[in-house]
């Protein structure tokens, strides 16, 4: 546990860290490129560490800078830990190998579903054995077409899996009722710096066979930037650097998000800077931006009039970040309200209490900004879950409170 001591102001700046979701996608990209793969300012996370496991299960040498890979796949165990990115790229990729390799992971893990992606594969020709979660078996090596249907409405992980399949045997895929659609465009980014050819029809891509992966630059990740930005925009004022204006991240909408909310932002090359302005409460569909849902509610609690987010499929994350954010700030004396798809939260005066986030890494970072504005101080239970996607998230915070 940790003890969050609340601030009068903030102002100061920190560096943000690398995005997970680019360094997943390079680890298993070097993967299925034959020859080296140079990784510069990769994420060091449980996450990624789950990734880089699994792509040296499958057969490749690797470490965080590099990957050294025949381009071939060996059947493998896979433990993702908690990672879902690992858990769904994986099941995946080992379509490819010739044999039996077994996807698992922890408790939490096993709770999300996998069938949109089993249901593909099953429809390529190639045999798994599950109950629609974790633990899957995939019995690889015999994908029998080159096109397939996938279900993108619960994530766009499964629609990635594929189109990463694609660039070793070619397939086009043509995705139903996608979320989280922005996550795909960093995908097809990577996939482009790979020297992957993909086309766009109407809803359905096609990924033409080849891949030549050799270097990857990972830039700042604005989902872990998004706690302090909002920080900025309630407490004073932060400015964030190594975040690329021109990224294709979804997160990178909090951006706008917050200038309507009020905050005054300033956008420069390679920084964002939040400064505290009169908030006032949106209407928000996170549904192609989900990592900011937590975040999002704790900046409704310290905006004007109310706030409604919703996202249905969060419920299938790491946690039910729905029910967690609803009941932790509840806790806190907030105004708020559980909808089936999202929450209704009010302007509030909070209080300082102890808070489980459930061992969600953004619950967890999102309740620590709203701990710094609270009436007393506040315990957050099991703050290690953060080394997930954002191990020195504490860290960055101490080194800002104290500028």
């Amino acid at each position: 546990m940790i003890e969050i001591t609340p601030i009068k102001t903030l102002d100061g700046k920190i560096k943000a860290p690398p995005s997970k979701s680019y360094t997943h996608r390079a680890l298993f990209l070097g993967l299925l490129s034959e020859g080296k793969t140079k990784i510069e300012n990769p994420l060091i996370c449980t996450d990624t560490l789950a990734t880089l496991n699994a792509v040296r299960a499958f057969g490749a040498k690797a470490d965080w800078n590099f990957v050294e890979s025949s381009g071939e796949v060996k059947p493998a165990k896979i433990n993702a830990f908690e990672s879902g990115t690992t858990a769904r790229l994986a099941i995946g990729i080992s379509a490819l190998a010739d044999g039996e390799s077994v996807i698992d992971g922890k408790e939490s893990l096993r709770k999300r579903p996998m069938e949109p992606l089993l249901k593909a594969l099953s429809d390529l020709g190639v045999k798994t054995k599950s109950n629609g979660f974790l633990p899957v078996r995939v019995f690889g090596g015999k994908i029998r077409e080159d096109y397939v249907r996938v279900d993108g409405s619960i994530s766009s992980q499964f629609i990635t899996a594929l189109l990463f399949l694609g660039a070793k045997v070619g397939l086009s895929v043509e995705v139903l009722n996608p979320v989280s659609k922005p996550y795909l465009e960093i995908t097809l980014r990577t996939l482009k710096w790979a020297n992957v050819k993909v086309e766009r029809d109407d809803g359905i891509f096609h990924v033409y066979q080849g891949i030549k992966a050799e270097h990857f630059s990972i830039p700042g990740d604005y989902s872990s930037a998004s706690f302090f930005l909002v920080a900025g925009a309630i407490f004073g004022k932060v400015r964030v650097e190594g975040l690329d204006k021109d990224d294709v991240q979804a997160d990178k909408v909090i951006v706008e998000l917050l200038r309507e909310f009020g905050a005054n932002v300033k956008v420069g090359k390679d920084y964002v800077e939040v400064e505290r302005g009169e908030l006032v409460g949106q209407e928000v569909d996170c549904r192609d931006f989900p990592d900011l849902f937590p975040v999002l509610a704790v900046l409704g609690a310290y905006s004007e009039g109310r706030t409604v987010l919703r996202a249905k499929h969060l419920r299938y994350k790491e946690s039910d970040r729905i029910r967690a954010m609803a009941l932790n700030l509840a806790k806190m004396g907030a105004k708020v309200k559980e909808l089936d798809d999202g929450l209704i939260i009010s302007k509030s005066e909070l209080r300082g209490t102890v808070l489980n986030p459930q061992n969600d890494h953004r619950i967890a970072m999102a309740l620590t900004i709203a701990a710094l504005g609270a009436r007393g101080k506040s315990v957050i239970l099991n703050e290690r879950c953060v080394e997930k996607s954002y191990p020195n998230f504490f860290g960055d915070l101490r080194g800002l409170v104290s500028q």
